[in-house]
């Protein structure tokens, strides 16, 4: 390697006990309140030494230039203000990605009303999104390493705001799936570069610590979603039905408010910088250097005298450059330029995943990957879904039964019908004014001379019933309601226009959203214990520990025979495990060279999308079977995939 320029330079004022910095010669130096440092950037025999006498050997070392001279530029910038800004910035965007999960969720409720969806309809909305964050994170991923982390991260956020806000005006099942398609391929794409991004901006002893509180905002983006569902989405399936007949459904205004978050990212990142070590691996030094006295001048607002004078000339002549070519000048203009740049150069930079030194990384945290998000997003399914039957069971339970019952003359009038069973009861000059039948059963019966007026019906079917000289004006009973029955002179008029699916109105919504809420919450503090000792235990170690106890966990399972129950355990669950999670965020963030990081970050991301649809499928299905299934499913998966992550290298030293 070729020797360092040789010119000196320091920064005067520093920290209180005198921050680092580097130098390009002899004379380079830091001269603060507490001592000074200098480094050299030498040549063959070039090191770099310290007015303590410790000298690292650069050219026997395996670090490599750049990534050394850009944590000496990034230690003597400093950590504060400016770092808590980026922080906010960056941590809405990845809060936006937690709302692109669970919002369908809480949407479709209402929306599944409003716009006609059949259940299979509804489980292509579920898993659109999936499938919108599988592409965006494969596209974005390269585009950022190719044409700049915040502008790809600008557009990405700036196309799921966009898309957010257009679906909540969509009048169609169509086009609604489209938006939010397209809105879930801009929030894919943003989380490989949101970690690579704010990991760049901060020091190696830090970034540990940093990351982790960047991943507490993921589980704010999930309490948020929570609490503006339980604020403005209706809570019972009846005043669903009621709500849409606004001009403007509460679940429309819930979407736009969900949208804030990313469209505030979008307005910060307006102000902020492109990463400085992007730049170095560019070539772009002087861009890089100005970002660093930026962050400097922002860290030291309370000190006007503090100066950073380190220029691009102190950088290591003969620092690794990438192998790809960065864009023309009159490409990187808008986001279409961008994106068929980003494209031209994808295979490049992918194939690099597969080959030495990166392959057996690669392949280990694939494994890793697949298994974390088939557990987490398939239990995520299985929660409430199971909430939903233990509930539905008990309900069962408490069913009125009337045998053999006359009704003559009776008028009902604005009265609530449910979970009530008819068996070979009689109905003679009987009126039903302005009522609800929920979960009503008619079997056997026979119904004569009555009226039926403005009558709202969910899951209530007749069945072997005989109907003579009846009218029904205004009420939803269509054809399916009648199963076997047998009508005489019968007159129907204005059955009620619109979607013919039998809508659940004994749905309390406000449960679910307590089991999300409640679930998310968890989530807060166990990320928090994971930031305390990330840096101190290691990635490895965490990650392993934290996905063979939750395993371990899921035994539990088989015990879990009530609502308060599967809460308790949920809660439990995301508090173990939200620290291995984190750590392989981190560790999958740390574990690839610059030039190829997001690339590599959205690769394992979309793979682990589809790990998390696979996931919801299977869990699905096991809402009816014997509790051991998903328990014993659980349990593999996620011991696997632990044992697995010990065979990944520690990354905490690793410098990016």
């Amino acid at each position: 390697m070729g020797g360092g320029k040789g010119l000196g330079s320091g920064v005067n004022g520093g920290g209180p006990g005198g921050g680092p910095g580097v130098g390009g010669g002899e004379s380079g130096g830091v001269k603060g309140g507490g001592g000074s440092t200098g480094y050299k950037y030498g040549g063959s025999g070039g090191g770099v030494s310290m007015d303590g006498g410790e000298e690292l050997d650069y050219v026997e070392s395996d670090v490599p230039l750049l990534s050394q001279f850009h944590e000496d530029a990034i230690q003597q910038a400093g950590t504060g203000a400016f770092q808590r800004m980026l922080l906010a910035v960056v941590g809405l965007g990845l809060a936006a990605d937690t709302i692109e999960l669970f919002v369908v969720a809480y949407v479709i409720p209402s929306a599944e009303v409003e716009l006609c969806m059949s259940g299979k309809d509804k489980g292509w909305l579920a898993a659109i999104t999936f499938i919108g964050m599988m592409i965006g994170a494969v596209i974005w991923g390269s585009l950022s390493d190719n044409v700049g982390r915040r502008r790809a991260l600008l557009s990405a956020l700036f196309v799921n705001a966009l898309f957010g806000i257009l679906t909540a005006f969509m009048p169609t099942y169509g086009i609604f799936l489209t938006t939010r398609l397209c809105s879930g391929i801009g929030i894919g794409g943003s989380i490989p570069i949101v970690f690579a991004y704010y990991c760049e901006f901060v020091t190696r002893a830090e970034r540990g610590r940093h990351l982790s509180w960047l991943l507490v905002f993921w589980a704010i983006g999930g309490v948020f979603t929570a609490l503006m569902a339980w604020i403005i989405i209706p809570r019972t399936g009846i005043t669903v039905i009621l709500d849409e007949q606004h001009h403007f459904s509460s679940w429309r205004v819930f979407l736009v408010v969900c949208s804030l978050p990313s469209f505030l990212a979008v307005v910060g990142l307006y102000f902020l910088p492109e990463s400085p070590r992007f730049l170095l691996e560019q070539g772009r030094d002087v861009e890089a250097i100005m970002v660093y006295k930026k962050i400097f001048k922002w860290n030291n607002a309370g000190n006007p005298g503090a100066e950073y004078q380190l220029t691009e000339l102190e950088l290591p002549s003969g620092a690794h450059r990438p192998l790809h070519s960065t864009p023309p000048q009159g490409i990187a203009k808008n986001f279409l330029s961008d994106l068929s740049y980003g494209l031209d150069q994808f295979w490049g930079l992918f194939f690099q995943l597969f080959l030495p030194p990166q392959m057996h990384t690669t392949i280990i945290l694939l494994v890793v990957w697949f298994t974390i998000a088939f557990g987490f997003y398939g239990l995520s399914v299985w929660f409430p879904e199971y909430i939903k039957l233990l509930q539905s069971e008990e309900y069962k339970k408490h069913e009125k039964v009337i045998d053999y019952e006359v009704y003559e003359g009776n008028v009902f009038e604005s009265t609530r019908f449910d979970n009530v069973h008819y068996t070979y009861t009689i109905f003679n000059n009987v009126t039903f004014k302005s009522v609800v039948f929920n979960h009503v059963l008619f079997d056997n019966c026979v119904i004569f001379d009555s009226l039926f007026s403005d009558v709202r019906s969910s899951r209530t079917f007749f069945r072997n019933t005989e109907f003579y000289n009846n009218t029904l004006i205004d009420t939803d009973m269509y054809e399916y309601r009648f199963t076997n029955c047998s009508f005489t002179n019968n007159m129907f008029k204005a059955l009620v226009p619109g979607c013919q699916l039998d809508f659940d109105f004994n749905i309390h919504y406000e449960e679910l959203f307590q089991e999300n809420l409640i679930g998310q919450l968890t989530i807060i503090p166990g990320t928090l214990v994971a930031s305390l000792i990330m840096d101190r235990v290691g990635r490895v170690k965490i990650m392993s520990m934290s996905m063979i106890l939750s395993g371990a966990s899921a035994f539990f399972i088989w015990f879990l025979n009530s609502k308060m129950g599967v809460i308790v355990f949920e809660a439990v669950f995301n508090f173990i495990f939200i620290s291995g999670w984190n750590a392989l965020d981190i560790a999958s963030t740390e574990a690839y060279p610059t030039h190829i990081r997001t690339t590599a970050y959205g690769f394992l991301s979309a793979v682990s999308r589809i790990g998390g649809v696979l996931g919801s499928l299977c869990f699905g299905h096991f809402i009816y079977v014997s509790r051991a299934v998903p328990m014993l499913t659980t349990c593999a998966a996620l011991i696997i995939g632990g044992l697995f992550a010990l065979k990944l290298p520690e990354t905490k030293d690793v410098l990016v």
